[in-house]
Protein backbone atom coordinates (compact mmCIF):
# COMPACT_ATOMS: atom_id res chain seq x y z
CA UNK A 1 0.00 0.00 0.00
CA UNK A 2 1.38 3.54 -0.64
CA UNK A 3 2.62 6.00 1.88
CA UNK A 4 -0.10 8.33 3.17
CA UNK A 5 -0.08 11.73 2.84
CA UNK A 6 -0.73 14.14 5.80
CA UNK A 7 -3.94 14.74 4.19
CA UNK A 8 -5.31 11.33 3.88
CA UNK A 9 -4.61 10.46 7.61
CA UNK A 10 -6.28 14.12 8.48
CA UNK A 11 -8.86 12.92 6.30
CA UNK A 12 -9.34 9.50 8.39
CA UNK A 13 -8.88 11.43 11.82
CA UNK A 14 -11.78 13.09 10.92
CA UNK A 15 -14.05 10.45 10.37
CA UNK A 16 -13.24 8.69 13.65
CA UNK A 17 -13.46 12.11 15.43
CA UNK A 18 -12.68 10.40 19.08
CA UNK A 19 -9.08 9.50 20.53
CA UNK A 20 -7.44 8.78 23.72
CA UNK A 21 -5.78 11.97 24.47
CA UNK A 22 -2.32 11.09 26.90
CA UNK A 23 0.10 13.48 28.73
CA UNK A 24 2.69 13.03 31.27
CA UNK A 25 1.33 14.41 34.91
CA UNK A 26 4.03 15.72 37.25
CA UNK A 27 5.06 12.89 38.32
CA UNK A 28 6.16 11.75 35.08
CA UNK A 29 3.33 9.04 34.76
CA UNK A 30 1.22 8.61 31.72
CA UNK A 31 -2.12 9.78 32.11
CA UNK A 32 -5.21 9.07 29.31
CA UNK A 33 -8.94 9.52 28.56
CA UNK A 34 -11.04 9.70 26.08
CA UNK A 35 -11.67 12.94 24.32
CA UNK A 36 -13.83 14.42 20.96
CA UNK A 37 -11.79 15.97 18.16
CA UNK A 38 -13.57 19.68 18.48
CA UNK A 39 -11.78 20.61 15.17
CA UNK A 40 -8.25 19.56 13.19
CA UNK A 41 -7.55 23.36 11.44
CA UNK A 42 -5.87 23.31 7.68
CA UNK A 43 -2.26 23.59 9.78
CA UNK A 44 -3.21 19.72 11.34
CA UNK A 45 -3.62 20.90 14.68
CA UNK A 46 -6.06 19.30 16.84
CA UNK A 47 -8.28 21.47 18.91
CA UNK A 48 -10.19 19.79 22.03
CA UNK A 49 -12.72 21.79 23.89
CA UNK A 50 -12.04 20.77 27.95
CA UNK A 51 -12.80 22.39 32.00
CA UNK A 52 -10.18 25.03 32.56
CA UNK A 53 -9.73 23.14 35.58
CA UNK A 54 -8.77 19.47 34.60
CA UNK A 55 -6.10 17.74 35.39
CA UNK A 56 -4.94 17.59 31.65
CA UNK A 57 -4.43 21.45 31.77
CA UNK A 58 -2.38 20.67 34.41
CA UNK A 59 -0.23 18.21 32.56
CA UNK A 60 0.09 20.39 29.66
CA UNK A 61 0.93 23.50 31.63
CA UNK A 62 3.67 21.36 32.82
CA UNK A 63 5.81 18.61 30.70
CA UNK A 64 3.29 19.62 27.30
CA UNK A 65 4.01 16.21 25.05
CA UNK A 66 1.15 14.37 24.31
CA UNK A 67 -0.11 11.42 22.65
CA UNK A 68 -3.01 11.00 20.79
CA UNK A 69 -4.15 7.63 19.56
CA UNK A 70 -6.90 7.12 17.37
CA UNK A 71 -8.60 3.48 16.61
CA UNK A 72 -11.31 2.29 13.62
CA UNK A 73 -12.00 -1.30 12.56
CA UNK A 74 -8.86 -1.82 10.53
CA UNK A 75 -7.12 1.84 11.11
CA UNK A 76 -5.01 2.68 14.43
CA UNK A 77 -2.83 6.01 14.24
CA UNK A 78 -0.42 7.28 17.06
CA UNK A 79 -0.24 11.22 17.06
CA UNK A 80 2.92 12.61 18.99
CA UNK A 81 2.89 16.91 19.63
CA UNK A 82 2.51 19.62 22.16
CA UNK A 83 -0.39 21.17 23.40
CA UNK A 84 -1.10 24.12 24.86
CA UNK A 85 -3.65 26.06 26.55
CA UNK A 86 -6.10 28.91 24.73
CA UNK A 87 -8.56 30.59 26.52
CA UNK A 88 -9.15 33.32 23.63
CA UNK A 89 -13.41 34.15 23.37
CA UNK A 90 -13.39 34.41 19.79
CA UNK A 91 -11.27 31.23 19.03
CA UNK A 92 -13.65 29.54 21.60
CA UNK A 93 -16.40 30.68 19.50
CA UNK A 94 -15.27 29.89 15.93
CA UNK A 95 -14.80 26.50 17.05
CA UNK A 96 -18.01 26.15 19.42
CA UNK A 97 -19.59 22.42 18.62
CA UNK A 98 -21.83 19.86 20.09
CA UNK A 99 -19.04 19.02 22.37
CA UNK A 100 -19.31 22.12 23.74
CA UNK A 101 -23.03 22.70 24.39
CA UNK A 102 -23.22 19.66 25.77
CA UNK A 103 -20.21 20.50 28.69
CA UNK A 104 -20.53 23.10 29.20
CA UNK A 105 -23.84 25.29 30.62
CA UNK A 106 -23.08 28.50 28.01
CA UNK A 107 -21.38 26.13 25.23
CA UNK A 108 -18.46 28.24 24.95
CA UNK A 109 -19.31 31.09 26.08
CA UNK A 110 -18.95 29.37 29.16
CA UNK A 111 -15.89 30.52 31.40
CA UNK A 112 -15.01 27.32 32.61
CA UNK A 113 -14.64 26.02 28.90
CA UNK A 114 -11.06 26.12 27.28
CA UNK A 115 -9.79 24.38 24.47
CA UNK A 116 -6.41 22.72 24.29
CA UNK A 117 -4.95 23.30 20.72
CA UNK A 118 -2.10 20.04 19.78
CA UNK A 119 0.60 20.65 17.62
CA UNK A 120 1.80 16.94 15.97
CA UNK A 121 4.74 16.33 14.96
CA UNK A 122 4.17 12.93 13.38
CA UNK A 123 1.72 10.39 13.42
CA UNK A 124 2.49 6.34 12.89
CA UNK A 125 -0.57 4.28 11.35
CA UNK A 126 -1.06 1.02 11.02
CA UNK A 127 -3.71 -0.35 8.68
CA UNK A 128 -4.77 -3.92 8.54
CA UNK A 129 -7.05 -7.04 7.44
CA UNK A 130 -9.52 -7.04 9.69
CA UNK A 131 -10.23 -9.46 12.58
CA UNK A 132 -11.68 -12.38 9.89
CA UNK A 133 -8.44 -11.27 7.43
CA UNK A 134 -6.19 -11.46 10.07
CA UNK A 135 -7.46 -14.94 11.32
CA UNK A 136 -7.50 -16.63 7.49
CA UNK A 137 -3.97 -15.24 6.98
CA UNK A 138 -2.50 -16.52 10.36
CA UNK A 139 -4.46 -19.99 9.66
CA UNK A 140 -3.58 -20.31 6.25
CA UNK A 141 0.28 -19.24 7.25
CA UNK A 142 0.27 -21.89 10.54
CA UNK A 143 -0.78 -25.03 8.21
CA UNK A 144 1.54 -24.34 5.23
CA UNK A 145 5.08 -23.50 5.08
CA UNK A 146 4.64 -19.63 4.93
CA UNK A 147 6.61 -17.13 5.60
CA UNK A 148 4.89 -14.64 8.19
CA UNK A 149 1.77 -13.28 6.96
CA UNK A 150 1.15 -9.86 5.83
CA UNK A 151 -0.73 -8.39 8.33
CA UNK A 152 -1.60 -4.79 7.10
CA UNK A 153 0.08 -1.23 6.40
CA UNK A 154 2.43 0.62 8.85
CA UNK A 155 3.88 3.73 7.93
CA UNK A 156 4.96 7.32 9.44
CA UNK A 157 4.09 10.83 8.40
CA UNK A 158 5.28 14.34 9.36
CA UNK A 159 2.68 16.65 10.17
Amino acid sequence: MAQHTPEDLIATLKDIGTCMFTTVDSTGRLVSRPMAVSHIDEDHRFWFFTPVDSEKIDDVLGDGHVNLGFVADKTWVSVAGTAALVTDPQKKAELDDLGAEAYFSDGADDPDAALLCVTPDTAQYWEGPGKAGALVKLVKSSLSSEDTPEMGDHGRVNL
